[in-house]
């Protein structure tokens, strides 16, 4: 059933014994939902924990690592946050695919897997909607709630140079600045501090990129043997598949990533013209208007991967009819 956000603060007022849920490979938003909505339950005197993610990598892990649910723990309630579909549960998540009381999410593709489900496909980042959760149960924002908040709207976003940044996006901001927040320093860790591994993977990004449709698909490669190589991490490619995208010219910019499973992710950026989303569901992925990924099945190189992507965002611009 679809809620409003004050029926999902009720619904989160009543229950109790909570376990919160992320996505696969975890980003700024999974993590900043979790950690703030973690933290304004406990505020209100619950017992509330997050699900451990194998994922879950320094650079997003310390707002989380406090949080933890011990070995053990029996969930009286289950709540899952930026996750698009049950496919994007990470491991140790699985048996809870058909167990979620309430899905608090942003986007488009997500089919509704939970009890109840909040999905706001308006909102610029997830964390946008746990703001007004919080809002609508009367905890108050403090620092420690901010910072989370800031996390997620903020990565989501671009740094607020999205298209998918709003009014509300910045009113999320501007209430987490006036609890005394450093977002100059928070902004430098997230945006601008790069290791030397993700320039080289940049300099390798640039160096293989691929044309197509007359300069408006970008396709980059990050192969494992380049990624083993420089001695890249997971951190390291955090946000590098916006690279192709800012090609002068470029609609549609397509990053696959060989895993060290030997599988291949796909991860599209897109322009006012592609529906990133559409593209990544003809292969079985999802995602948002400007932004989208699909796994491909084990077996499936990178080249096979490279063709299927092509063949999928050119049949997306014939359905935009350009």
């Amino acid at each position: 059933m679809n809620v409003t956000v004050q029926q999902a603060a009720d619904a989160l007022r009543e229950a109790g014994d909570f376990l919160i849920l992320t996505h696969k490979r975890p980003d700024g938003d999974t993590t900043g939902c979790a950690g703030a909505l973690c933290r304004g339950l406990r505020a209100l005197g619950k017992t509330a924990f997050v699900l451990p993610n194998p994922d879950l990598t320094p650079r997003y892990g310390w707002l989380l690592e406090p949080l933890a649910a011990p070995e053990g723990f029996v969930p009286g309630y289950v709540v899952s946050t930026d996750v698009a579909d049950t496919n994007m549960l990470p491991a140790g998540a699985e048996g809870y695919a058909g167990k979620v009381d309430l899905v608090i999410d942003h986007h488009r593709s997500n089919p509704g897997f939970g009890r109840l489900n909040l999905v706001r496909p308006e909102a610029g980042g997830c964390c946008e909607v746990i703001y007004d959760i919080l809002a609508a149960l009367g905890v108050a924002l403090t620092p420690e709630l901010a910072e989370p908040l800031y996390v997620g709207v903020s990565t989501d976003t671009g740094c607020f140079k999205f298209s998918n940044t709003t009014v509300h996006t910045h009113e999320v901001a501007a209430a987490c600045l006036a609890t005394g927040l450093d977002c100059g320093e928070l902004n430098r860790r997230l945006f601008e501090v790069k290791r030397w591994q993700r320039f080289q993977m940049e300099r390798i990004m640039v160096e293989t990129m691929e044309f197509y449709h007359d300069g408006c698909i970008a396709v980059a490669q990050l192969r494992r043997a380049d990624l083993d190589r420089v001695g890249a991490t997971t951190d390291d490619l955090d946000s590098i598949s916006g690279l192709p995208r800012q090609v002068e010219g470029v609609q549609a910019g397509l990053t696959l990533t060989e895993n060290k499973d030997g599988s291949v992710r796909l991860s599209v950026r897109s322009t006012k013209e592609v529906d990133a989303s559409s593209v990544c569901r003809k292969l079985g992925g999802g995602g948002h208007l400007r932004a989208g990924g699909a796994s491909f099945p084990a077996g499936v190189g990178m080249e096979e991967a490279k063709r299927r992507a092509l063949a999928a965002t050119e049949e997306a611009y014939r359905e935009s009819g350009l």
